[in-house]
């Protein structure tokens, strides 16, 4: 408890000490097309995340990239990409191309017959990656991360069709693929196919339900395959025209090409929900989990989730809380069933019309396989000042720390950048 103490105290001592995050998630972006490029500069004093033998390297990326934005009542697109190139001084085997894409379409149809789409493509030397169709702002990385510097690839493309009969009222589709590929000999490449079938119904302007069953094929380079189920139910009651609270049970199955590691996860929670104002609200779950596996002793605990976001024009924020357990899937480690606590921030905060100042933090804590136990902690600040219409300049500096009780897991790492991006 005294290292969770200390490390918390830490964070909030740099929290308020550093700035951090380029962009104000409550802005929503330009519409119509634009072009950017970005000249980057970084000093990384541990570019391969290990506990010694520790190398430093300056590492220059330049990156040309895009913008599309047109949203309407019916219709609406939202594209961005990038590609960069990355040049590490030290060691010109590690230079390589980074690419980032996103695309959000929806098309509602007079019929009440909905499409939407999204797409997210990375490639990417980072050992460790943002949590799947997260961004930044959310400050949510999967738990995996890669023991080498290796490019990777992830691919995501999720359609969704749905049927709208009512304000509130819908029954739909979805469908996800979602491909990881690496060039780690330590990592392992993976694919997941899942499909969704939800329906929402509200009784009255009070009550409603909530259904969905999922499903997902998962197949692995080298673990066993997975095929897996979900079936989650969730009643909602809106007691004022600003809170709800809600009572939900969810029920996971998960097979495996081994039938010995399989395991089913029962978890009743209870939640509630609140909107303080337009741009300002919260939401608190508390609940019970029990993992019943194939073979082996029963798992149970606590589980709990909590944020709250702030999203003002001047002001954004965004803290959450999450704890009981995670499932890391299609990722670099494939790390599967663990019990995991997690404290996540982020923060922008402008000082005029031309300059901000902002933080992430997150503390960590997972138990894993084999008795292997992980604290992580990091924080990171950004000063981003536009001193013309089109040139914007950002200083970043972050820290992160994973302690581990298994030797050649724990590392620290420094970083600091300089940023300047040209928009046309």
């Amino acid at each position: 408890m005294k290292k969770l103490a200390d490390i918390i105290t830490v964070m909030i001592f740099l929290m308020l000490c550093l700035p951090a995050s380029i962009h104000a998630v409550g802005i929503p972006a330009e519409p119509g097309l634009q072009f950017y490029v970005f000249s980057q500069e970084e000093y990384n004093d541990n570019i391969n995340l290990t506990p010694t033998n520790k190398k430093a390297s300056f590492i220059t990326t330049v990156s040309p990239g895009l913008k599309y934005n047109k949203t309407g009542a019916k219709s609406g697109v939202d594209l961005e990409y990038s590609l960069g190139f990355v040049h590490y001084e030290k060691d010109s085997s590690n230079n390589n191309i980074r690419q980032n894409g996103t695309l959000n379409l929806k098309y509602l149809t007079k019929e009440h017959i909905n499409f939407y789409l999204k797409e997210s493509f990375v490639q990417s030397d980072e050992q460790r990656e943002l949590e799947p169709l997260s961004t930044a702002a959310d400050n949510k990385y999967v738990l995996s991360i890669s023991q080498e510097r290796a490019v990777y690839w992830r691919n995501i493309i999720e359609p969704t069709i749905e049927y709208q009969f009512g304000p509130e009222n819908r029954v739909g589709f979805t469908y996800r693929n979602n491909t990881y590929s690496t060039t780690s000999t330590l990592g392992e490449n993976s694919q997941e196919n899942y499909v969704n079938l939800f329906f929402d119904y509200w009784l009255n302007k009070r009550n409603g339900i909530h259904l969905d069953y999922g499903n997902t094929i998962g197949t692995f380079q080298i673990s066993p395959g997975m095929n897996a189920q979900k079936l989650n139910a969730r009643y909602t009651n809106r007691f004022s025209r600003k809170s709800s609270i809600f009572g939900e049970y969810a029920l996971t199955k998960r097979s495996f090409g081994i039938s010995s590691i399989g395991y089913d996860i029962h978890e009743p929670s209870v939640g509630i929900t609140h909107a303080f104002s337009s741009t300002l609200n919260m939401s608190a779950q508390i609940g019970y989990f029990g993992k019943n596996p194939t073979s082996g002793s029963n798992t149970g605990g606590l589980s709990y989730k909590a944020s709250i976001t702030n999203l003002d024009t001047r002001t954004t924020y965004i803290f959450t809380l999450q704890g009981g357990y995670t499932e890391d899937f299609f990722t670099s480690e494939n790390l599967g069933f663990n019990l995991y606590h997690r404290l996540t921030g982020s923060l922008t905060h402008f000082l005029g019309k031309r300059t901000s100042i902002g933080f992430t933090g997150s503390v960590e804590r997972a138990e894993l396989a084999q008795g292997r136990e992980d604290w992580m902690w990091g924080v990171a600040g950004v000063l981003s000042h536009r001193p013309l219409k089109w040139l914007t300049i950002a200083l970043v500096c972050s820290h992160k720390t994973r302690d581990s009780n298994v030797d050649g897991y724990g590392f620290d790492e420094n970083r600091g950048m300089i940023k300047i991006t040209a928009t046309y």
